[in-house]
């Protein structure tokens, strides 16, 4: 039992199709998360940026506007009273007002923001603390960003002005290391980064039940194709399967290329069986003379022409019994859905009856071909030609001593009605039945004698049948037959010439 162990080969790990369908899925919705997370985080942190800018140079404006009352050069002591709460004086209350009131000291109480005022000569006189930014005098309003121990902050420098004699008094000078932008923006990133992962985890378990159920359908038609590779002969076929789409659609053909596959292996078998039991005759036959010759036929002029004389017979026998044997098979192989051809139906029966007329001159062939040159069937010009063929050599074959045939044909929106009549010998209600079958004779030594196979009508039934139609037969014995050919039409109109009736 070991060694039967080790000698498996072990299964080789493989990406299946749930495993590619969840992992697409996953990276797609991944990836769209990724991309609208992307443009949504910038322009959110983008509108927290401009918000911070523009409090930033409000605060600035703000200070400059109360610093603006001070008269002559920035000092300490004009200073803290406008800035520094502790520096209110009054009832304690109304302090508590105006502290609350006061957007310069809500301002001033941030962590994140450093607000100093320096004198005109740049000596700094107040700080809110201390700023991480060397100051630099301007002569304008100036707000830029720049980078401070390894991160971005806004610097806002605006010049004070006396009012309102607009004399340069000093400078107001804030820091803005941002921290509030930053935690906003990271808790963004944090909700994003929870979003995302939860989209691809839910949509790629919907991507594996959706797969699943498609891949439990796949697996039934792999099971079919693995029955029948281990038997080609069996008749295993894909089960209907649920829902409505292209694996649907490739169970359907995949069962109709089965079903076809099958009846070119049975009609190969057929061909085979009939062809085998069919040409044992002949050859026995032709053995037989063969063995006549070998022992005392060859010295007798008499007995050597009447072996060879039969063994040539036999033999065109056997090449025509394998010529309709072949012509039987393409007839069961013809699919009407293949042929484009369009035949004109009045053209080919005039033409086959004006051939039969030449090659059977003592019989009289009348003809009633009541349609116009605009009724067509979609079919094989040749096989047309074939079916009218047999069944015209057919009548001629069984017809006794009345040497006529009538030939008819009609046509109505759906179909054409093709009639070949003789009056032979007529067939029985019992053999009616099976006069289609292949090699089956009415009277095997009279078909014998005309030459017949038994094969004809055969070939005829199954070449109607192909493209849609019907071959059926009337029949009463002593008087004569009606075989009777039922295709669907087509009409086309004959656009190159003006159609004159009276002319026909």
């Amino acid at each position: 039992m070991k060694k039967e162990t080790q000698q498996k080969p072990k299964k080789k790990f493989r990406f299946t199709l749930r495993i590619k369908w969840s992992l697409a899925v996953g990276l797609t919705i991944f990836l769209t998360f990724m991309v609208f997370a992307s443009l949504l985080y910038a322009s959110f942190y983008n509108n927290l940026l401009t918000q911070e800018k523009q409090s930033t140079q409000e605060t600035a404006k703000l200070i400059t506007d109360r610093l603006g009352t001070i008269k002559g050069n920035l000092k300490s002591d004009d200073v803290l009273p406008l800035m520094m709460p502790e520096y209110y004086s009054g009832d304690e209350q109304d302090a508590a007002t105006k502290l609350s009131q006061d957007s310069i000291v809500n301002q001033l109480s941030r962590a994140d923001l450093s607000i100093a005022i320096f004198d005109r000569q740049g000596k700094e006189i107040f700080s809110s603390q201390k700023a991480t930014v060397k100051f630099k005098r301007v002569g304008n309003n100036k707000q830029q960003m720049i980078r401070s121990d390894g991160r971005s902050v806004i610097v806002t420098t605006m010049p004070v002005y006396e009012r309102p004699n607009y004399q340069l008094t000093g400078y107001v000078f804030i820091v803005n290391r941002m921290d509030n932008v930053r935690r906003s923006a990271d808790e963004l990133r944090l909700q994003m980064f929870v979003l995302i992962v939860a989209a691809v985890l839910f949509s790629g378990f919907i991507g594996y039940l959706i797969v699943s159920r498609l891949s439990k359908r796949i697996r039934i038609i792999s099971d079919t194709i693995e029955k029948i590779d281990r038997s080609p002969e069996s008749t295993a076929r894909i089960p209907k399967l649920s829902g409505n789409d292209e694996i649907n659609d490739l169970a359907t053909q995949f069962n109709a290329m089965l079903d076809q596959v099958q009846r070119y292996i049975e009609q190969q078998k057929e061909f085979v069986g009939d062809v085998s039991h069919e040409l044992r005759t002949p050859v026995a036959v032709i053995q037989g003379h063969l063995q006549l010759l070998n022992r005392w036929g060859k010295d007798d002029p008499e007995v050597l022409a009447e072996s060879l004389a039969a063994a040539t017979q036999e033999a065109n026998r056997m090449n025509s019994l394998i010529e309709e044997m072949l012509q039987l098979t393409r007839a069961e192989q013809v699919e009407q859905k293949n042929v484009q051809e369009v035949t004109d139906v009045r053209e080919v029966i005039m033409q086959i009856i004006d051939n039969i007329q030449m090659l059977h001159q003592d019989f009289s062939i009348m003809s009633d071909i009541e349609m116009d040159d605009e009724v067509s069937v979609r079919m094989n010009r040749n096989h047309l030609e074939q079916i009218l063929v047999i069944l015209l050599d057919n009548a001629i074959k069984y017809s006794a001593d009345r040497k006529e045939i009538h030939v008819s044909a009609d046509s109505d929106q759906q179909q054409i009605m093709i009639l070949v009549q003789d009056f032979g010998m007529g067939i029985t209600p019992a053999n009616q039945q099976r006069i289609f079958d292949r090699f089956y004779r009415v009277d095997k030594a009279r078909s014998r004698e005309r030459g017949g196979n038994g094969l004809g009508l055969s070939i005829a039934y199954r070449l109607v049948k192909a493209y849609g139609g019907q071959l059926t037969v009337e029949s009463v014995e002593g008087s004569g037959s009606i075989f009777k050919v039922a295709l669907p039409v087509i009409r086309t109109m004959n656009t190159s010439e003006p159609t004159d009736k009276s002319k026909s």
